[in-house]
């Protein structure tokens, strides 16, 4: 008689926490599927992967996301759920109530969600538990001053949301700000609303230390260490981590807080402590899975598959929390690391010279050869290899060849994506539309759509256009000098209004255009599109060569008009070609068609 072989359902999408979950649970022997956010991750290329979904924010909305959750849920059977984040993690808790009763969600109890997702709530748990923490309050910024806020916390001071992802807008990851300057403090309060409240800190100067636990009811049973070997300047999280000892206060303060909030789960408790005076404070704590779990994992304490176990019954308290690991580890985000070192090497030598940042950058890249001794880089595990080759693949293309590729592109380059393009508009004839998209669909997609849909139905062809765009604030009216520069081409935008395109508005046979690189990563990140082109890569040669047709928002009337000219000369020159392409003869198309069908294929 055959057993079923248990499944779990991670979702996330980094190659951190979430491949670290996926790479355990499977080395666990569980059938692995995965909801991931980006279609691009590299952890997709993982062997534990038997199943992947992509649903995100991007291309659903929140509700529409929970209800696939739920149906594949309901559908698979999951033994486990577990969600790396907050974005998953919070409509999950909302809606546990519509999922089987025989899958184990991997979520914190309330007293956890209550008082250590909110960082003003956690800062209160801390001082109850007297754990030292910054000097900090709840304020509305835009009712405060700059001038207010540096006599009360001195610069920098330090601006945090009080939550990482807001539940009602789990799009967009909200940002801890360090304030050096009033410029920085009005670039950060630009957009915040009036009655928005922000936890306001005084800045402390130190090394970033983590202590990462596995508790049960607020016991812990597995406590380890890291610090920040790197720092990045501008904050967020580091990119190069070691593991040390545990320090036992730092240890008494997770016990303590573990306790108040009956801990059941993982989570990661983040400190700083200043360097000359050993002094430390509490930061935050993220109750959830956390970017550093490799180098954990890598040490020798497996936190997934501790939870896992625990989940699934098959956990026994231990007597004594365990702390022993590998205190010589370290571990890596390469990709991080590398545009870390970048940075890093700019404001160096803007600061002070260029010898003084090359010899910086040279130092860190020496720190590369600890991969043969103790460190590991996170994407890469030597039973499961892919995540890594596409991350450095994905690196080097992203930083070298694809500004080569657009460099020193030949001229047949275009040709070949014109014939493409031919091929594409008759296969789908009759059957899909011709789609624009742009960021905000008030400037360049819906002039787009007005000046085909103007092409198409004087050439009597069976398409119909549309636009949409991929900012997710609806219904705004396209700006006046856009009015005007459309007027000035017989094109009437006056009664347009802005669409957030989602994935539901999208058919199999739909062609996709955007404008530049930007559109194109969205669009492959987020979007299930068989047929996407780049607008600017079919501008006629007469008008020069062009990767983009550049969003000429909050430039002025001269930007707008010229982007204009672009974009009806790239569709004119569309339209005429597949003209002139249909006008040949049955057989000689037929013929066509093949050659590019072979073509296609090489």
């Amino acid at each position: 008689m055959s057993t079923r072989k248990r499944k779990a359902l991670v979702i996330g999408e980094d190659t951190r926490s979430f491949l670290s979950v996926i790479r355990s649970l499977g080395k666990m022997g569980l059938d692995i599927h995965v909801i991931c956010y980006d279609r691009t991750s590299p952890a997709l290329e993982s062997v534990y992967i038997k199943q992947a979904w992509y649903f995100n924010y991007q291309a659903y909305t929140q509700l529409q996301w929970i209800e696939k959750v739920i149906e594949v849920t309901c559908a698979e059977h999951y033994d486990l759920v577990i969600p790396c984040d907050e974005r998953a993690i919070f409509p999950l808790i909302e809606n546990q109530e519509a999922f089987p009763e025989e899958t184990k969600l991997a979520l914190p109890n309330m007293e956890v969600l209550e008082n250590l997702f909110d960082k003003f709530s956690t800062k209160k748990v801390a001082l109850e538990c007297n754990v030292p923490v910054a000097k900090g309050e709840l304020v509305k910024i835009k009712q405060v001053s700059f001038e207010e806020l540096d006599r009360e916390f001195g610069l920098p001071f330090v601006i945090k949301p009080v939550e990482s992802f807001n539940s009602n807008k789990l799009s967009k990851r909200n940002k801890v700000e360090i304030i050096r300057d009033k410029s920085a403090f009005e670039r950060v309060i630009i957009h915040i609303s009036e009655d928005e409240e922000f936890l306001i800190e005084e800045f402390f100067t130190g090394i970033g230390e983590g202590v990462s636990v596995f508790a049960t009811k607020g016991k812990i049973q597995y406590i380890f260490a890291h610090k920040r070997v790197n720092e990045p300047r501008s904050g967020g999280g580091s990119s190069y981590r070691k593991a040390i000892a545990v320090d036992p206060s730092m240890a008494e303060a997770c016990e303590k807080m573990c306790n108040a909030t009956s801990f059941d789960g993982v989570g990661m408790f983040e400190f700083r402590r200043n360097p000359e005076t050993h002094k430390w404070i509490l930061v935050e704590v993220n109750a959830r899975f956390w970017g550093s779990l490799p180098l954990a994992v890598h040490a020798g304490i497996d936190f997934p598959r501790c939870y896992a176990e625990y989940l699934l019954g098959e956990f026994n308290d231990l007597p004594d929390p365990v702390s022993s690991y590998n205190k010589k580890a370290l571990a890596r985000s390469l990709t991080n690391d590398l545009y870390d070192m970048r940075a890093e090497m700019q404001a160096i030598a803007v600061e002070r010279n260029s010898l003084v940042s090359y010899a910086y950058v040279t130092k860190r890249l020496l720190s590369l050869l600890n991969v043969f001794l103790n460190e590991k880089v996170d994407s890469y595990d030597r039973d499961d290899k892919a995540p890594f080759k596409e991350e450095y693949k994905q690196f080097l293309d992203s930083a070298i060849l694809s500004k080569l590729k657009t460099r020193f592109r030949s001229d047949g380059h275009g040709e070949e994506l014109v014939r493409s393009l031919m091929r594409t508009l008759y296969e789908c004839e009759g059957k899909g539309r011709i789609v624009f998209v742009c960021y905000g669909n008030i400037m360049r997609s819906p002039f787009a759509e007005k000046v085909c849909n103007t092409l198409i139905n004087n050439m009597g062809l069976p398409f119909t256009c549309h636009s949409y765009g991929c900012h997710q604030n609806e219904n705004r009216q396209s700006p006046e000098e856009c009015l005007i520069g459309a007027e000035n081409l017989g094109i009437n935008l006056f009664e347009h209004r802005s669409k957030w395109l989602k994935q539901t508005d999208l058919n199999p046979c739909d062609i996709v255009f955007v404008f530049d690189e930007y559109n194109l990563d969205t669009m492959r990140r987020f979007y299930d599109v068989p047929y996407l082109f780049n607008l600017a890569d079919f501008i006629p040669q007469g008008l020069g060569r062009h990767s983009a047709i550049s969003d000429p928002y909050g430039k002025g009337q001269e930007a707008v008009d010229h982007c204009y000219l672009l974009i009806t000369e790239a569709i004119k020159h569309i339209i005429e070609t597949y003209v002139q392409w249909l006008y040949i003869p049955t057989e000689q198309a037929d013929k066509q068609i093949e050659q590019l069908k072979t073509l296609e294929n090489l």
